[in-house]
């Protein structure tokens, strides 16, 4: 199996040693293991080395308690369509019996809450032979071959993992025929206000040598302000169409509700991109998606393409060459003026801006589910696709700092960005951090506890309880793992990131400690209902 792997470019899996996997670890010849301190930390890590570089990530966990504990992580990778296999241990066949027996880490069915997650239930599989392991591992590489994307989980038992076999497979995966162009070319020569809406898979489609020529090709052809998901951020960075703000703010409300037709590309259209499907819907709407459920849900009235964005190519072959409808260039500028400019934007605009400059367009930044993060991942500048991982899609706490390991681990120098209370979640992997020398700046934004669930008790009407929270003395805490910190105000945080980076460059992790207290911006669902 992990030859397999090694043969489709996957160098570096994430795990724990566990007595039921052990013949992973005896294995001279697959992917380098990278050792974490929980099983957690390694579906993130895997999740966010797929998210950043457009690879596979892969963990491998032991039996049980092991399979179980990276059961979130692999959640908000599934959820977020990154690309993340799980291969576990299971207990020895030759023990179980059709009921639970009291084996050691035994569970009755192991894979039923991968199963719950995954896109296809052919994906997460209890294997008792090996062959049936090695057709499951070919099976879950075809599928993210053909769609660019997989959540599968493999168990297999202890007594048959450590088995040799000869046996080889090639999974295969059905390509859809040929879709129909003509409803979507019909909607669209019917519009004269086009918007095109770009999601993940753009993202993906951008991993592909054509992928973003073929975007701007289209765009360009239509005329089309370009909006994106948060998953889509840094696809077409710069682009003279390219509206570079959230689309939660007013101004880009009022370009949807001036816009005819709505040309959704790689993306499910989902709650928390859409503000729970408040957002204004022009009355045409396209989607092109290699999976159409979802989004036949969310947007039921619209034309459908089930296909890959490929067809991107084809669609501007046959459409008249427009003149933009609207210059947006001015647009994301406004947004950052007003909010710089609002007592409540004024400190997010701050940290966002000082980690635009501070941090490089190389580096990858990961934002954990904080106050922090919510301003970093829907407002900073991204200058290409795949900087940013945000886990948006299962909306994980505690993502952060144990998923920096994955992009740190392919030598990418990785921003974390973390609140006091998420940080809390991994503090372990501070000695996978050094122990592996990884090139990782951990962001702290301190402001005493859960400042996003304070701030919705606020608005709601609670008491405040729960949210303030006893936080660790982090330079000392740093310094107990072998970690340089640094305690930056807001004006000195451009500085500490410069200084962080060029720590990282030599193979030392570092921490930045900023104590700013933040409002959330309006990405977050408390202000989902303020008027625009």
């Amino acid at each position: 199996m992990l030859q397999m792997l090694r043969s489709h470019g996957v160098s570096h899996v994430f795990g724990l040693p566990g007595v039921h996997n052990l013949p992973f670890w005896d294995s001279d010849s697959g992917p380098r293991i990278i050792g974490v301190r929980h099983e957690q930390a390694a579906g993130y890590a895997a999740d966010a080395l797929a998210r950043t570089t457009g690879g596979l990530g892969v963990a491998l966990t032991t039996t049980g308690p092991g399979a179980m504990n990276v059961l979130a992580a692999f959640g908000e990778a599934a959820v977020s369509h990154s690309a993340i296999i799980v291969i576990a241990s299971d207990v020895s066949s030759a023990l179980r019996r059709a009921v639970p027996r009291g084996i050691l880490h035994e569970m009755h069915d192991q894979a039923a809450g991968f199963a719950a997650l995954t896109p296809d239930a052919d994906l997460a599989s209890n294997c008792t032979t090996a062959e049936q392991a090695i057709e499951a591992l070919a099976t879950a590489l075809a599928h993210f071959e053909f769609h660019g994307e997989v959540a599968a989980y493999i168990g297999v038992p202890t007594d048959v993992l450590a088995q040799t076999t000869d046996h080889s497979a090639a999974g295969m995966i059905d390509a859809a025929g040929e879709p129909h162009l003509e409803p979507a070319l019909a909607a669209l020569a019917r519009s004269s206000r086009p918007l095109v809406w770009l999601g993940g898979g753009a993202a993906a489609f951008c991993d592909r040598p054509e992928g973003e020529v073929l975007l701007r090709s289209l765009v360009e052809r239509l005329g089309a302000p370009v909006v994106t998901s948060f998953a889509a951020r840094g696809v077409l960075a710069g682009h003279a169409l390219l509206v570079d703000a959230p689309v939660h703010e007013p101004e880009v409300h009022a370009l949807l509700t001036a816009a005819d037709c709505l040309l959704v590309l790689g993306s499910d259209f989902d709650g928390m991109n859409t503000r729970n499907w408040r957002l204004p819907v022009p009355p045409e709407v396209i989607t092109v998606n290699h999976a159409v459920e979802p989004i036949r849900t969310n947007l039921p009235g619209a034309v459908h393409l089930l296909a890959d964005l490929g067809i991107v190519g084809a669609l501007t072959a046959r459409l008249p060459k427009r003149q933009a409808w609207r210059e947006v260039h001015g647009i994301a500028p406004a947004m950052r003026a007003r909010l710089r400019a609002d007592a409540r934007g004024e400190a997010g605009m701050r940290l966002v801006e000082s980690i635009e400059r501070g941090w490089p367009a190389d580096g990858a930044v990961i934002a954990d589910m904080c106050v922090a993060g919510y301003w970093v991942a829907g407002y900073a500048q991204q200058p290409r696709p795949r900087r940013l991982g945000y886990p948006v899609g299962w909306g994980t706490l505690g993502y952060a700092l144990p998923a920096a390991i994955g992009p740190a681990s392919a030598g990418i120098a990785t921003l974390a960005v973390c609140g006091d209370g998420g940080a809390m979640f991994a503090l372990g992997e501070l000695a996978t951090y050094v122990q592996e020398r990884l090139p990782v700046t951990l962001l702290v934004n301190d402001d005493g506890g859960y400042g996003m669930l304070r701030y919705d008790q606020q608005v709601f009407g609670h008491p405040e309880r729960g949210v303030d929270l006893l936080t660790p003395d982090w330079l000392a805490l740093a310094s107990a793992f072998g970690i340089d910190g640094v305690e930056a105000a807001d004006d000195e945080l451009e500085g500490a990131l410069h200084w962080a980076h060029a720590r990282n460059l030599h193979g030392h992790p570092a921490l930045v400690l900023n104590r700013t207290r933040l409002t959330p911006p309006r990405t977050t669902s408390p202000r989902w209902n303020e008027p625009m």
